[in-house]
C-alpha cells in the first residue's frame, strides 16, 4: 500500500473505533462483559496477511491450510480494519495507535507500543520477516520483503538498543523452532508475495502462494510442545487491510471509511474450538488481547486501553449475554429482564440482582422475567454459576421512566399574547395511540399520536389545560397546567 497524503475524516472512519455489539445466531459466541479472563501464555505469535477482504479467504478452495486451521480455532467474523494503509495498520497493532501515513518513512518512534510492555513484563520476542537479508537490517526494502509489514523495528525500544538484532529471517525462525529456542512473542511477516500484497497473475494463484507458505512455515509452529493439549501456545492469523478497492467498511451497521472486512482468528489449545465470534472488533483489541496473555493486567498502549479484550475466543471464558433490557432507559414500573450464560463447564443457576439485592433466581442457564423497579437509575447484575462454582457476571445500569405525559410547552405559567404553543409527549410500558388538548374541560386538539405540538388561540386570562394520552390497552395518562394569558 502506498502512502497517502492526507488522513480520512469522515463519520463513519471516527465511528470504526467504537464497539458495537452485534446480534448472534445460534452456535456463534456472543460476549458480554463477563468476568472471565484472558488466560496467560507464555506463547504467542501473530503472523501477517496482507490486503484481502473476509469473504476471499474464508471458505476459499484456494487456501486449503488456512481453512483447515480456522475450524481449531475461533474466528472473528465481525473484525473491520481500522484504516487503509499497511504501516498505518501495522502501528496500530502493535501501539493502539495512528503514527503516520508515511510508508517510505526511515524514522523510529518514541511511543508506548507493545515491546515496552513486553519487556516491562520480563518477555522475549523476535520479529521473523521473510527474505530479510541479514539480521538487524533496517531498510526499507530487499527483493519482496518490505518493512512497512514487520512493525516491531519501528519503535525506539528495539531500533535504539541491541534488540536490532532480534529482527531476523524466517529461516531462522525455522532454526528456532527446531532448537526450541522460539521468544515468547513474535511477530511473523511473510514477504509482499507470499502475503497476499503482490499478486502479479491471478486471485486464485496469489491465494495458493499464500497459503502454501503458511503451510510451509506455520505447521511446524504449530507442530511445538505449546501448541499441543495442555499447552499455552496461541496463534493470531491477522490481516492487516481488506481489498483496496471496494472496501472500506467499518462494521456491518457502517458501511464505509475503514479499512474493510478482515480475516481474524486463534489457534491453539486454550483457544475455543469450532469458534465464531460475532463482537466487532478492531486491530486494538488484538494488542490488548496479546498482553493480557502474557501478562498485563491494567496499563495498555494508547486505543488498547479501552478496547475490549477478545475473551470470548478462550476456553476459560464463560460468558453471560444479556437479551433485556436491550435500552439503558425503560418505562417503569415492570421490566423486562433477560440474560443467558455460557462456559466450558455446564451452567447450573442464574440470579438477578437489582442495586445488589437478588431479585430472581433459576436454576437453568438463563433467566427470563419481569421485575417492579422505582423510577430512577438502577444497576442490574446477572450472575451465574457453573457446576465448578465459577462465578460469570454481567452488569447493566438502566433508567427507569415512570408512564406518564410530559408538558413541553409552555414552559412557564405566564403567556404573552395569543395564539399559544401547546406541546406533550407520552410514554407508557405499551404504545401511546392518541392524545388530546383540552382547554377549560373543552377538547380542542388531537392526534393519534404519543406527542402533541400545536398553536391554539386563547382569550386573555386564566385557562387550565390539560393533555391527555390512552395507550394501546385504554389506560390513561394525563398532565394538568394553569396558565395566564396576558
Amino acid at each position: 500500500m502506498m502512502p497517502r497524503m492526507s488522513r480520512p475524516t469522515s463519520l463513519a472512519k471516527v465511528l470504526c473505533y467504537g464497539w458495537m455489539l452485534l446480534a448472534g445466531a445460534a452456535s456463534v459466541i456472543v460476549p458480554q462483559a463477563a468476568s472471565a479472563q484472558v488466560p496467560r501464555s507464555n506463547h504467542v505469535y501473530i503472523v501477517a496477511e496482507e490486503n484481502r477482504s473476509y469473504e476471499h479467504i474464508v471458505g476459499s478452495p484456494d487456501m486449503p491450510y488456512l481453512n483447515s486451521l480456522l475450524p481449531r480455532g475461533t474466528l472473528a467474523t465481525q473484525f473491520y480494519s481500522n484504516e487503509h494503509g499497511s504501516l498505518e495498520n501495522y502501528l496500530i497493532v502493535t501501539s493502539g495507535q495512528y503514527i503516520t501515513h508515511n510508508n517510505s518513512t526511515l524514522a523510529v518512534f518514541n511511543v508506548d507500543n507493545i515491546e515496552r510492555h513486553l519487556l516491562a513484563l520480563g518477555q522475549t520476542f523476535k520479529s521473523y520477516a521473510q527474505t530479510l537479508p541479514y539480521a538487524g537490517f533496517t531498510g526499507l526494502t530487499y527483493g519482496e520483503y518490505l518493512k512497512r509489514h514487520a512493525p516491531l523495528p519501528y519503535y525506539t525500544d528495539m531500533a535504539n538498543s541491541s534488540l536490532i538484532m532480534n529482527h531476523v529471517s524466517t529461516t531462522q525462525m525455522a532454526k528456532d523452532i527446531a532448537a526450541g529456542t522460539l521468544p515468547n512473542f513474535a511477530f511473523i511477516t511473510p514477504d509482499a508475495a507470499h502475503d497476499m500484497h503482490d499478486c502479479p497473475t491471478t486471485l486464485s494463484a496469489c491465494l495458493q502462494t499464500a497459503d502454501a507458505w503458511l503451510k510451509d512455515n506455520i505447521a511446524p509452529l504449530l507442530a511445538t510442545a505449546p501448541f499441543q493439549p495442555g499447552g499455552d501456545g496461541v496463534l493470531i492469523i491477522w490481516a492487516d487491510e481488506a481489498d483496496l478497492s471496494g472496501d472500506s467498511r467499518c462494521s456491518a451497521t457502517v458501511t464505509s471509511g475503514c479499512g474493510g472486512h478482515i480475516v481474524v482468528a486463534m489457534i491453539g489449545p486454550q483457544i475455543m474450538p469450532n469458534g465464531k465470534s460475532v463482537f466487532t472488533y478492531h486491530h486494538e483489541s488484538v494488542l490488548k488481547t496479546i498482553l493480557m496473555l502474557m501478562g498485563e493486567q491494567a496499563s495498555f498502549p494508547s486505543a488498547a486501553q479501552n478496547a475490549p479484550p477478545m475473551v470470548e475466543f478462550f476456553k476459560s471464558a464463560g460468558t453471560v449475554y444479556v437479551a433485556a433490557p436491550t435500552a439503558t432507559s425503560v418505562v417503569g414500573p415492570t421490566v423486562h429482564v433477560a440474560a443467558t450464560a455460557s462456559a466450558p463447564t455446564a451452567i447450573t443457576a442464574m440470579k438477578i440482582y437489582v442495586d445488589s439485592v437478588a431479585q430472581y433466581s433459576a436454576v437453568a442457564n438463563s433467566v427470563d422475567t419481569t421485575i417492579t423497579m422505582t423510577a430512577g437509575t438502577h444497576n442490574l447484575t446477572y450472575q451465574a454459576w457453573d457446576t465448578k462454582g465459577n462465578v460469570y457476571k454481567s452488569s447493566k445500569s438502566i433508567k427507569v421512566v415512570p408512564p406518564g405525559v410530559t408538558i413541553l410547552a409552555p414552559t412557564t405559567s405566564t403567556v404573552v399574547g395569543s395564539p399559544v404553543r401547546l406541546a406533550a409527549s407520552a410514554i407508557a410500558q405499551k404504545p401511546i395511540s392518541t392524545m388530546r388538548i383540552y382547554v377549560d374541560g373543552v377538547s380542542l386538539y388531537s392526534a393519534s399520536a404519543a406527542s402533541v405540538d400545536t398553536s391554539l388561540a386563547m382569550t386573555k386570562g386564566t385557562h387550565s389545560v390539560t393533555f391527555q394520552a390512552w395507550d394501546t390497552a385504554g389506560t390513561v395518562y394525563k398532565a394538568s397546567k394553569s396558565i395566564s394569558v396576558q
